[in-house]
């Protein structure tokens, strides 16, 4: 058993994991199918210590909470690249999130390295190790699988432990490691780990050029389609098409008339447009306390001088202190900042406030802030 990389008994999954791996620090990575489905199907989950590794098949009978909860318990620490993929289908599989978990991706960008650095990127700019990637696409739902398969999901894990110990020091000596676990923290807490159907529509980008009637119509429409997907379990586009969406709010709007595409393989012509007419209706029926849909925020022109140069600061103060950008200045932190005008944003607490300087913060924002 000790041999073989791909665990398919529940018998030698219980042997590897609570016999065979042999410590509190773990590498995971998990292999899925989303092809025809809305929800992702998981396929595979390859687990390491370091020295013991193999690949675990997802796809059983069996409950995997009870299996794997002494390897997903609050000792150990998780290590995984790129987590939140990872992360939102473990939840899937077990119904809760590790409480350790150590993003090597994300300990990248603290430390010099490209915003959302891929992990075979990494290994050679680290190592000088080259990850075959020739299985990216691969059937992972096709049993059994192959040598080349399970070679290629077992290197995603191989390197973890080592990738992480020294990421971790590096953390440690540069003084950033509490920078990365508070925002590591901040990222957990802002995943949806079941679906927000009334964020469907920020998925449109642009659905922000229309006007505010048809906005609203496209804003009914990508919730009522998010809601199908679910119920059937099918992909988005296979419901609706984005471009599919916004001709249908504009045709209601100027027509008051809803039209199924015709080669759509999903939705009865008829009843497809009488459910979105319903869920339209009923939509204008409720009060504005009642509409749960997120208007986007907002910047006047005046004020956009303002969040440019608040950005290329912290852009500034980023790449002085070997940090992405795009971690230490998210742009709709900056648009969140202005426009609510709040004292309590990430923006200036945190982490990011031992990196700035306050008073010039203020300069920059006292033009939006002083106005009455």
């Amino acid at each position: 058993m000790q041999n073989k990389k791909f665990l398919t008994q529940k018998d030698e999954i219980e042997l590897f994991l609570n016999t065979t791996l042999d410590s509190n620090i773990i590498s995971i990575d998990i292999e899925f199918m989303r092809r025809n489905t809305f929800f992702p199907e998981p396929c595979v989950i390859q687990v390491s210590d370091g020295k013991n590794h193999a690949c675990i098949d997802l796809t059983l009978k069996i409950n995997y909470k009870k299996l794997f909860k002494n390897i997903f318990n609050d000792k150990n620490i998780i290590i995984i690249h790129s987590c939140r993929q990872d992360l939102e289908i473990l939840y899937m599989i077990i119904g809760y999130i590790p409480k350790k978990i150590f993003d090597t991706q994300l300990a990248a960008s603290f430390l010099g390295y490209k915003y959302q650095i891929g992990y075979a990127n990494l290994m050679s700019e680290l190592y000088n190790i080259e990850i075959d990637k020739t299985e990216k696409m691969t059937d992972w739902k096709k049993r059994p699988l192959t040598e080349n398969q399970i070679s290629y999901a077992l290197n995603d894990v191989i390197y973890l432990r080592k990738l992480y110990e020294d990421l971790n020091s590096e953390l440690i000596r540069t003084n950033k490691i509490n920078f990365f676990n508070e925002e590591f923290r901040n990222l957990i807490n802002e995943i949806e780990w079941k679906p927000n159907t009334n964020n469907a529509w920020k998925r449109i980008k642009s659905i922000n050029n229309l006007n505010k009637n048809t906005q609203d119509l496209a804003k009914i429409i990508c919730v009522w389609r998010e809601n199908k997907a679910i119920k059937l379990n099918l992909p988005r586009n296979w419901i609706l098409s984005e471009k599919e969406i916004i001709e249908i709010a504009k045709e209601y709007y100027y027509e008051s008339k809803i039209n199924i595409p015709p080669n759509n393989k999903v939705l009865n012509k008829k009843n497809g447009g009488q459910e979105i007419e319903q869920e339209i209706t009923k939509f204008y029926k409720k009060t504005d306390e009642d509409i749960k849909i997120i208007k986007p925020v907002k910047i006047n022109s005046n004020d956009r001088k303002v969040v440019n140069d608040l950005y290329e600061y912290y852009k500034l103060i980023s790449l002085k202190n070997e940090i992405s950008p795009q971690v230490f200045t998210p742009k709709k932190l900056i648009l969140d900042y202005i426009k609510n005008k709040d004292q309590h944003s990430r923006l200036i607490n945190g982490w990011r406030r031992e990196l700035i300087d306050l008073k010039k913060v203020s300069t920059i924002t006292e033009q939006i802030f002083n106005q009455n």
